[in-house]
C-alpha cells in the first residue's frame, strides 16, 4: 500500500511537472507570436500597391480605392488593425480572404492538411532511407560503401532545395513523364491519384534531409560504438544487429529527436519552394500568393499558424528528451 501511495504520488508529480514545462514554453512563445503577427500588418502597409486596387482593377476611382480601404480598416493606423485583429482572433475570427469571401480558417485547414501530409511523408522516407545506411556504415567505417555514402551525402547537401526541384522535375515530369508535373488530388478524394501526386514534392524534399539524417546520425553511431559498454557487448560476441538496435540507437535517440525537430522545421520551409514549383494547394502555394494579392488575413493567419508550429515542434522535443531519457529534467 505503501508504494502504491508512493508511485501515484510520483505520478501526479511527473505530471505537474510536464504540465509546467509546457505551461512556460507556451509562454515564452506568445512575445515570438505577437512580434511577428504585428510584423506582416506593418510590413504590408509598406508593399507597393493595394489589395483594393487588385480587386476593383485599374479603371477605379481613388475614391472607390478609398471607400474599399475604409470597409476593411486599411486606412487606420498600423498598431489600430493589429489590435482589431488581434481581437478577432481571440474569439476565434480569422477572417474572410479578401477576393473569395472564403472562410480563412477553413482555408487554413485544407491548405496546412496538404503541407503536413507532405512533410510528414517526406520526414518518413528521409528517415527510412537516413538511419539504415547510418547505422550500416558506422559498424563498418572506413569501408567502400562508408566512403561513398559520405561522399554521396556530401554532394547531397551542397545542392539548394530549388535546385533539386528543377532537377528531378525536369527529369520525371518532362524527360521520363513517370509523375505529374503540377496538380494535386486529396486522399479522401483518391487515395492512388494523391499517392502519384505526392510522390515528385516528397522526393524533392527527402533528397536533403535524408543526407542530412545520415550524416548527423552516422556521426552519433560512430562515437556511440566506441564506448565500454558497447565494446564488452562486442565482446561477449552478441550479434552485431542486436548491438545497433538495443545499444547504439536507444542513446542515440536524443541526437535524432532534435534532428527530427530541426527536419520539420526545414520540411516546412522547404514547402513554400515545392508548392510553388508544382502548382501544390498547401501553405507555401497559399501564403505566396496572399503576398501578391496583399490579401493580409491570410498572410497573417498563415504566420500565426507557423508560429504555433514551430513552439510546438520546440516543445515536443523537450519533452521527447524527458520520456527517452529519465536522468533529463522536463523542468
Amino acid at each position: 500500500m505503501i508504494h502504491l501511495t508512493i508511485g501515484v504520488r510520483s505520478l501526479r508529480i511527473a505530471k505537474l511537472s510536464y504540465l509546467k514545462a509546457v505551461g512556460v514554453r507556451l509562454l515564452a512563445g506568445i512575445p515570438v507570436f505577437l512580434l511577428v503577427t504585428f510584423s506582416a500588418t506593418a510590413l504590408s502597409s509598406l508593399m507597393p500597391g493595394s489589395a483594393a486596387q487588385l480587386i476593383l482593377g485599374e479603371n477605379a476611382t481613388q475614391a472607390q480605392i478609398d471607400a474599399l480601404n475604409s470597409r476593411y480598416g486599411y486606412d487606420l493606423p498600423v498598431w489600430e488593425r493589429y489590435l482589431g485583429w488581434l481581437g478577432r482572433l481571440l474569439q476565434g475570427d480569422l477572417g474572410q480572404t479578401m477576393f473569395s469571401q472564403q472562410s480563412v480558417a477553413k482555408l487554413l485547414v485544407d491548405r496546412a492538411a496538404v503541407t503536413f501530409e507532405i512533410a510528414l511523408l517526406a520526414m518518413f522516407v528521409s528517415l527510412l532511407i537516413g538511419l539504415p545506411l547510418a547505422m550500416y556504415t558506422a559498424s563498418r567505417p572506413g569501408g567502400i560503401e562508408d566512403t561513398v555514402l559520405r561522399a554521396v551525402s556530401s554532394v547531397m547537401l551542397s545542392i539548394p532545395t530549388f535546385v533539386i526541384v528543377v532537377l528531378l522535375g525536369f527529369v520525371f515530369a518532362i524527360v521520363l513523364r513517370w509523375l505529374p508535373a503540377t496538380g494535386w488530388v486529396s486522399f479522401s478524394d483518391d487515395p492512388i491519384g494523391n499517392l502519384y501526386y505526392v510522390a515528385l514534392p516528397v522526393m524533392c524534399l527527402s533528397v536533403h534531409q535524408a543526407a542530412y539524417f545520415y550524416r548527423v546520425s552516422r556521426s552519433e553511431f560512430v562515437a556511440i560504438l566506441q564506448e565500454d559498454y558497447v565494446l564488452v557487448a562486442r565482446a561477449k560476441g552478441l550479434p552485431t544487429r542486436y548491438i545497433l538496435m538495443r545499444h547504439v540507437l536507444r542513446p542515440a535517440s536524443p541526437q535524432v529527436l532534435t534532428v527530427m525537430g530541426l527536419s520539420m522545421t526545414y520540411l516546412l520551409g522547404g514547402s513554400f519552394i515545392v508548392e510553388s514549383y508544382f502548382a501544390v494547394p498547401g501553405i507555401g502555394w497559399t501564403v505566396l500568393n496572399a503576398v501578391s494579392s496583399h490579401d493580409l488575413p491570410v498572410m497573417q493567419a498563415i504566420l500565426s499558424l507557423t508560429v504555433v508550429i514551430f513552439v510546438v515542434i520546440f516543445i515536443l522535443v523537450d519533452l521527447g528528451y524527458a520520456l527517452i531519457d529519465p536522468r533529463v529534467d522536463v523542468s
